[in-house]
């Protein structure tokens, strides 16, 4: 009879299950669990049920109650209870709990989902690239794992950015070139990844179109492609295009809030671009970088990352040093795996607003040492500065030369700005000369004419960038050549950004004097210590050397050029002064009347001031004694004729001054200037009655 009954039980689910009612399947199995309460198959059918309406906490208890109660083994449902841990974000315990459930494809497809969201992703990707080699080509799973490792390769471009970049490829779906397009953008190679992304956008809808999409349900698909391609534009300097399309973005209110979080950071970036002192727009920026913390997980670490690091900077741009010096600290501490570019840099900028040089220096120099040569650029020369104007040219040359060892090995062809890296690489040689004269100018251009032409096809942005170099050099032979060649090289209509190569290619202008005075002061001190090309505005400051340091002078006294321009300065101040009022000429100014010459004195010090009222009668009282009667004899310091005026009787002043006599509250206080009343002809105000007032 209880058989019978269990196969009621059993029948219901089935039944359920090929009518595709999941709810009724739990219905069933939580009846048949309550009236068998020791059959392990309905503590099973349960949480898969659960599992497929994605209801993964509830699914975890009934895994949970079903091994404490040992209706299953701890491997039984391995796979099930590493999969409930993994949805729920704890990729620990889904690690532990995967360790036990027997090999196949769907684990090892697990396996690769936690180190993806560990930010393992070399281990992703041996993982995906293991289980394609087993797979058909012409598979939808192949598919599937393809676009996955495309996803984990172009994460890990995200995180380290670097990636190894094709010439020619193809592209099965728009996935795959949204994925290769953001691995392209981590690189550095915004120009592609914004092309590639547009082929995207246009590739998604034809196809989601074509397949019976709804309008909506394609923008939804499309809002990340479009996302991502304005961060493209917005890299390369169009803000007008990548403005247009947040906005659009912005507009659609079915976009999810992931995006619709990153689109409005990103829109708040843009519009503070170029007016981060407009304390309006810095603290609009401030309120949309604000996350609730209960949603904060529905980012990616990397992107949680990035929008920390954007508070720390308006944290600076307010002047609160210290909140964003500890805003960094945290990004440092909790997403210490993801590379944020200039992360070293703003703390270290942070540290010199504080007054705190040295750790500057010291921040730089570790990111000199750890980063390669074409990321330790900004820090190499931001480091040398500060420790020129700190007086060690010792630990100046040192970065300097760490840098440039690390430089040498660089491959040009894999450097996606190869000619903005060349004059840099120059123009460190110069400085390391400036120091410690160790390689002249002509022999620093002539080491990177040799490296540039031991690569197979210089590109003419190349050939154009070794050229100036060897101009500043002073050897114009080569640099003919250079220019001459990447002419050659260049398309049609493509501006080399060169200095002198109209100068040199010139038929009348092929002089090495007349062509090397273009130069101005690249070695000079000036231009190689205050102002060097790349260093951003936050690093790249007036820091000048003060007293203490090597050069500065052992009196303590500013030198002759210090006097000279604050002299200039004084001067252009005072200009500037008369000018201003020269616009807006003083109250009450009249052209046609002549200044006053005494209009600098007091008032009462001028010669044609009359008193008048009160002053004129304490006047005349004092020449004519205290009561309007003659002054009696005596000397004034002791006599016993003496008139006083300093107090009634003739007792001293006090030492201490009287309090002010507040005024009534019904009493109106009065502003200084009162209506005059009428004179009386009495003594006093009073006709005679009491004291005369003063």
């Amino acid at each position: 009879m209880v058989l019978l009954a269990s196969e009621a039980y059993y029948t219901a689910i089935r039944d359920a299950i090929v009518g595709n009612d999941l709810s009724l399947v739990i219905e069933n199995v939580r009846a048949g669990r309550k009236a068998y309460p020791s059959e392990a198959e309905f503590a099973k059918i349960e949480a898969i049920a659960l599992l497929k309406l994605e209801k993964h906490a509830q699914a975890l208890a009934v895994i949970e109650s079903a091994q404490s109660a040992k209706l299953i083994s701890g491997t039984d449902m391995a796979f099930e209870y590493a999969y409930c841990h993994f949805s729920l974000g704890n990729y620990d315990r889904a690690e532990d709990a995967l360790a036990k459930a027997p090999a196949g494809s769907a684990v090892d497809k697990l396996a690769a989902q936690i180190a993806y969201k560990s930010n393992r992703f070399v281990e992703c990707i041996e993982i995906y690239e293991r289980l394609l080699a087993s797979t058909e080509d012409s598979s939808t799973e192949h598919n599937e794992l393809t676009l996955n490792l495309a996803a984990a390769k172009a994460a890990a471009a995200q995180y380290t950015g670097k990636a190894n970049y094709q010439a020619s490829e193809s592209f099965d779906s728009y996935e795959l070139m949204f994925n290769r397009a953001t691995e392209l953008l981590a690189c550095g190679r915004a120009k592609k990844a914004a092309d590639l992304l547009e082929a995207a956008t246009s590739r998604a809808k034809s196809e989601l179109a074509s397949e019976g999409w709804s309008s909506e349900d394609v923008q939804n698909e499309v809002a990340p492609i479009e996302a991502q391609r304005a961060v493209a534009l917005q890299k390369l300097g169009d803000y007008k295009a990548a403005h247009t399309i947040y906005t659009n973005l912005l507009s659609r209110s079915q976009l999810d809030w992931a995006t619709r979080i990153v689109v409005a950071h990103n829109a708040a970036v843009l519009r503070t671009q170029n007016k981060m002192s407009d304390f309006a727009l810095v603290s609009q920026l401030k309120r949309t970088i604000l996350l609730p913390s209960d949603r904060g997980n529905e980012l990616s670490r990397l992107q949680q990352a990035l929008i920390k690091y954007n508070m720390a900077v308006v944290q600076a741009l307010q002047h609160q040093y210290t909140t964003s010096c500890h805003t960094l600290r945290r990004i440092f501490k909790m997403h210490g795996e993801c590379v944020i570019t200039n992360a070293g840099l703003a703390s270290a900028a942070v540290s010199l607003k504080m007054g705190n040089a040295p750790s500057a220096l010291g921040q730089l120099s570790a990111m000199v040492r750890a980063q390669d040569a074409v990321s330790g650029v900004h820090p190499a020369l931001a480091a040398a500065q500060i420790a020129l104007a700190l007086g060690s040219k010792t630990r100046a040359l040192d970065i300097l030369l760490v840098w440039k060892h690390k430089a040498q090995d660089v491959l040009l062809a894999a450097v996606a700005n190869a000619e903005e890296f060349v004059r840099y690489y120059f123009g460190i040689c110069r400085l390391i000369d400036w120091i410690e004269p160790q390689l002249s100018a002509t022999d620093a251009a002539m080491e990177v004419y040799s490296k540039v032409y031991k690569e197979a096809k210089p590109s003419a942005h190349l050939l154009a960038a070794v050229g100036d170099c060897l101009v500043y050099a002073g050897d114009i032979k080569q640099a003919h050549k250079c220019f001459k060649d990447a002419h050659a090289s260049a398309a049609a209509g493509d501006s080399l950004s060169s200095v002198f190569m109209a100068a040199v290619l010139a038929p009348d202008t092929i002089d090495t004097q007349s062509t090397a005075q273009l130069l101005k002061g690249y070695s000079k001190r000036k231009q190689a210590t205050l102002r060097i090309l790349g260093v951003p505005p936050r690093i790249a400051w007036k820091f000048q050397p003060r007293y203490g340091v090597e050069d500065a002078n052992k009196s303590g006294k500013p030198s002759r050029k210090l006097a000279i321009q604050a002299e200039q300065r004084r001067k252009r101040n005072q200009i500037r002064r008369q000018r201003k009022l020269a616009k807006v000429p003083p109250k009450n100014y009249e052209p046609g009347r002549v200044p006053d010459s005494e209009r600098w004195l007091p008032l009462r010090q001028r010669s044609y001031y009359r008193p008048r009222g009160r002053i004129q009668r304490q006047q005349h009282r004092m020449r004519n004694g205290a009561q309007g009667g003659a002054t009696e004899a005596g000397s004034g310091l002791g006599g016993t004729g003496s008139a006083r005026i300093v107090g009634k009787d003739g007792s001293p002043v006090a030492s201490t001054p009287a309090a002010a006599k507040s005024p009534k509250p019904h009493e109106n206080v009065s502003s200084g200037t009162s209506k005059s009343k009428p004179k009386n002809k009495g003594k006093g105000k009073n006709k005679g009655k009491g004291k005369s007032s003063w």
